[in-house]
């Protein structure tokens, strides 16, 4: 098959999704298919196509760029809830070019894409990675909680509050576009149940199912990476955007109640200005991929806190795959990786009493903490590449008009609607 990748961001822009969307490039590579990726460019000097791996990448600068007032992060011009015409041009230029059998397009990206697909008769599919289909703002938080959900009044106030002067016509123009999205795009692929239900897709006509983000099989293969019980060294360890969404305020609190803890270690971008560190912890600079993973093979415990409902993050998996404990919020798609006591362990989100609770629990018991973490390993196989990438590519397969691809679904994460 020939595939067409659209995703607002691709390495070396990293964060999650990202990840996602080159791991998914390369996977299908992997396995015969011809990918293109079209992607925006952070700058200028990042535009024109690359050969990355035997995966063709096109990045463009779009249009909105143009107009930081637009960004709350002039350094990442995100594609926004309406058609771009440089990336729509560029889009065109694409399909005109080659005959893909499908389009694969991952958020917001997928507004400029679609018209020039429907016009070719090439179908197009969508992954929600959050709750942008519905939230302007795509976190589905209000006034540092969870949102009730979308009114035209709650989210013209979020999204000012978050976008600035753009925020009332951004909320606006995603409230147009979803009728858009669901009549034209061919099946919506949410991360995690939390992003299917809160995105509302089970209310619309659209066929959707869930199939989560996925970490390489590589991971699991590297038995060495597995260390025993917690040294006294080891480090509690936090990997993400230093952000109160990400509940890192939460984390704090809850780590200075306890007494001569272990070293808490936390790498990320710094996104909330005002960060007070009890003695022990500390923040590292923002670091690779493969540091990342070596900072988590030190790891006593892997802690994510997140307040927000988080859709699916792959820090949960990749500590997993390590055999490292992990000590996470119950809520968003975290519920759909974690089972409490058995493969990492839950508290209630924004909770810092029971996140000290669970800390004390970890500590305490370094052989029990190794036992969850090995079995959060034997778990984490479900969300391998080798098992969700053949469940996208039946997706395209069942889309596609032409494929010379046959494809057995091996496991189904949420089921067809």
């Amino acid at each position: 098959m020939r595939i067409l990748l659209c995703a607002q961001f691709y390495p070396p822009i990293n964060g999650g999704e990202e990840r996602h969307v080159r791991n998914l490039a390369l996977a299908m590579f992997g396995r015969g298919h011809d990918v293109d990726v079209l992607t925006i460019a952070a700058d200028a000097t990042a535009v024109g196509d690359t050969d990355e791996d035997g995966v063709r990448v096109v990045r463009v600068a779009s249009t909105a760029s143009r107009f930081p007032i637009l960004y709350s992060d002039h350094s990442r011009p995100h594609s926004l809830p309406v058609s771009d015409p440089a990336v729509r041009r560029a889009a065109s230029r694409l399909l005109d070019e080659s005959d893909y059998d499908v389009v694969h397009a991952h958020n917001w990206i997928v507004s400029s894409v679609l018209e020039a697909a429907d016009e070719r008769g090439v179908p197009v599919i969508q992954t929600l990675h959050d709750y942008s289909h519905v939230c302007a703002i795509k976190r589905y938080m209000r006034d540092g909680a969870e949102c009730a959900g979308p009114s035209v009044r709650r989210c013209a106030t979020c999204a000012s509050g978050h976008y600035g002067l753009g925020g009332i016509p951004i909320a606006a123009a995603n409230r147009l576009a979803r009728g858009r999205r669901n009549a034209a795009v061919s099946e919506f692929l949410a991360v995690s149940s939390a992003v299917a239900l809160r995105n509302q897709l089970a209310e619309g006509s659209t066929p959707f199912q869930v199939i989560p983000n996925f970490i390489p099989d590589a991971i699991l293969e590297d038995a060495d990476a597995i260390a025993g019980p917690a040294r006294a060294q080891d480090p509690l360890v936090f990997v993400g955007d230093l952000s109160r969404d990400k509940g890192v305020d939460v984390l704090l609190a809850a780590y200075a109640r306890l007494a001569d803890p272990p070293p808490l270690l936390l790498a990320g971008r710094v996104a909330d200005a005002e960060l007070t560190l009890p003695p022990g912890a500390r923040v590292l600079a923002e670091l690779s991929h493969p540091a990342v993973l070596a900072l988590m093979r030190t790891a006593r415990c892997v802690v994510v806190p997140s307040v927000w409902p988080d859709p699916c993050p792959t820090v949960v998996l990749e500590a997993m795959a390590l055999g490292r404990p992990v000590l996470a919020a119950a809520s968003g798609g975290i519920l759909d990786m974690v089972e409490h006591g058995r493969t990492g362990y839950l508290v209630p989100p924004g909770d810092a009493a029971a996140l000290t609770a669970g800390l004390r629990g970890v500590i305490a018991d370094p052989v029990r903490a190794h036992r969850v973490g090995l079995a959060g390993r034997e778990a984490v196989v479900a969300f391998t590449d080798g098992r969700v990438v053949p469940l996208i590519e039946s997706v395209y397969r069942d889309h596609s008009p032409i494929s010379t691809t046959t494809m057995t679904k091996s496991h189904h994460f949420g089921g067809r609607h």
